[in-house]
């Protein structure tokens, strides 16, 4: 299951085969912000789940604040419409999308080492149409 999770969102760029997901991975130094980034998501969410795997397999400590399904209020502060993940760090607004949360933990250094995850498609037609 966590292999399917994984390919099906991003690939880290050592793994082939998820057969050799435990031989091929080493799981950076824990980073420790202060303070801790906050991820708000939902449980039952496919997109938070994205960004909260992609944060432990980073070894980044941060707080999840789930959010119940009907609440409008918080979101909306947050990022001005009801969605989820939210991102939220210090020196940046938060905001929203879960490929834009996992691209921007992954190129930023405070995050650790850089360039671990890579897009699954190298199609300049998918590129260009987002």
């Amino acid at each position: 299951m966590f292999a399917l999770v994984v390919s099906a969102l991003f690939i880290v760029e050592s793994w082939s085969l998820s057969a050799t997901l435990s031989t091929s991975f080493a799981k950076p130094p824990k980073v420790d912000l202060r303070p801790k980034p906050i991820v708000y998501v939902y449980d039952h969410c496919p997109f938070c789940v994205r960004v909260r795997l992609a944060l432990g397999l980073k070894n980044v400590e941060h707080d999840i604040r789930f959010m119940a399904n009907d609440d409008v209020d918080l979101p909306t502060s947050l990022v001005g419409k009801k969605i989820a993940p939210i991102f939220e760090v210090s020196g940046r607004e938060p905001f929203a999308e879960s490929l834009d949360i996992v691209r921007y933990v992954d190129n930023d250094p405070r995050f650790g080492p850089t360039g671990l995850f890579k897009e699954m498609s190298d199609r300049s037609d998918l590129k260009a149409w987002q």
